[in-house]
């Protein structure tokens, strides 16, 4: 049935291409993606629908994931299918997957057409996970997470929930950026949770990242966290993107965004066109907490995949790393636990964030399930809407995914 639908989904895709890649078409379809409220109403754009799921992690945060079906392919809700699921980056929710300019950059719509159960996830705190049992989103309290909290919860809890639902075995976990770096973190400390993954794809892998570009960030990265938390405050990141958004309108807010990653992260973004981040852009941020930003540049200062190191009074006045790590060491995430995890790593050689040799001594050396692809001129973003990237990088995925499936 998997091969009919692929071949079904295959002779269908050049003509609903020829359609779409009409100027008027295309540009009523951007225009309806760019005003789109939520992920349900862009994927209903591109005619699938949306299944709204609420996981609620072991300490009480309420998480919004979505389930992607075609019902023109599939009728049955309730078959057991090769599942796959997504999880977003930093400051991004389930949205940046589905961002494509047409349905052909957009790997969670090519996989569902040939059969696959897919399934997107969120991070506590974003836009779709801003929900818990006891505390309200507007209490400082509610946002004292980290990538620790994503890794111990949100991922297994969601994952568990997913294998529990659909009654498969084992499922396919694709992360970007952070989500690979979590999804990893999680696996580590959870084998039992690592041997239901049957692939593990990471996308722009963002293990133990490179320091930031520009001498103001550079400084920030290096700074104590008691003096971040003084500049951002102690509860979400960016919560005013949607009112510069509406204040600077559409072409200035790209204009904003594309000079803020230049200055930031050195990320030109020439393989991406200006369709794409008409369309991307307007979707791509979303809330997190400041903690967790912190924790990367943590991780950025001491070059260490390494969980959450909890403030200290009297080392932090003083910005003692070193004596306050003769007090108390803190430990790295175990990945040398997932030794027989399948791994599929594709990363820019031109992504100045990620340092690719870092990943490669913690991952590459020592494992043997390892396989990663390296697209020379690609930064960061464009392992998702790089022009090319249906070529580049889905079909890779999808060659490893149906291999699996067709043993």
């Amino acid at each position: 049935m998997q091969v009919m639908i692929g071949m079904l989904s295959r002779i269908l895709n050049p003509l609903v291409s020829a359609v779409l890649n009409t100027s008027e078409y295309r540009s009523e379809l951007h225009k309806s993606i760019v005003n789109s409220k939520d992920i349900n109403e862009i994927c209903s754009i591109q005619g699938y629908t949306i299944h709204d799921h609420v996981v609620k992690t072991k300490d009480g945060y309420l998480l919004t994931i979505h389930r992607l079906t075609n019902d023109s392919l599939y009728a049955d809700p309730f078959k057991v299918r090769p599942t796959v699921y997504f999880h977003h980056g930093l400051l991004t929710n389930s949205e940046l997957f589905v961002l494509g300019n047409h349905k052909n950059k957009c790997l969670p719509f090519l996989l569902a057409d040939r059969g696959y159960d897919v399934w997107l996830g969120n991070n506590r705190g974003n836009k779709y996970s801003r929900k818990h049992i006891e505390m309200l989103s507007k209490e400082e309290r509610f946002w004292k997470f980290s990538l620790d909290e994503y890794a111990i919860f949100d991922i297994p809890d969601t994952l568990n929930y997913i294998l529990d639902l659909t009654q498969c075995e084992k499922i396919s976990y694709v992360g970007f950026s952070q989500g690979s770096a979590i999804g990893i973190a999680s696996f580590s400390l959870n084998p039992t949770l690592a041997k239901k993954i049957n692939l593990f794809v990471g996308l722009s892998p963002a293990l133990i990242p490179n320091n930031l570009n520009h001498p103001i960030a550079r400084f920030l990265v290096n700074s104590s966290d008691k003096l971040l938390y003084s500049i951002f405050g102690y509860r979400d990141m960016l919560p005013s993107t949607v009112i510069w958004q509406k204040l600077l309108g559409s072409l200035n807010y790209i204009k904003v965004v594309d000079k803020s990653l230049i200055y930031l992260f050195n990320w030109k973004g020439l393989n991406i066109s200006a369709s794409q981040k008409e369309i991307g852009y307007p979707h791509m941020f979303s809330s997190s907490s400041v903690k967790s930003v912190v924790h990367w540049f943590q991780i950025i200062k001491h070059k260490r995949f390494q969980m959450f190191a909890e403030e200290d009074s009297i080392t932090d006045i003083f910005n003692l790393e070193k004596e306050r790590s003769k007090l108390c060491r803190i430990s790295p995430f175990p990945i040398q636990s997932l030794m027989n995890l399948p791994m599929l790593l594709i990363y820019g050689g031109s992504d100045v964030l990620i340092d690719i040799k870092s990943t490669q001594q913690n991952l590459l050396s020592n494992f043997n399930n390892v396989e990663a692809i390296e697209r020379s001129s690609y930064e960061h973003m464009d392992t998702l809407w790089a022009d090319d990237v249906e070529k580049t990088v889905f079909m890779p995925i999808i060659d490893r995914l149906d291999k699996i499936h067709t043993k």
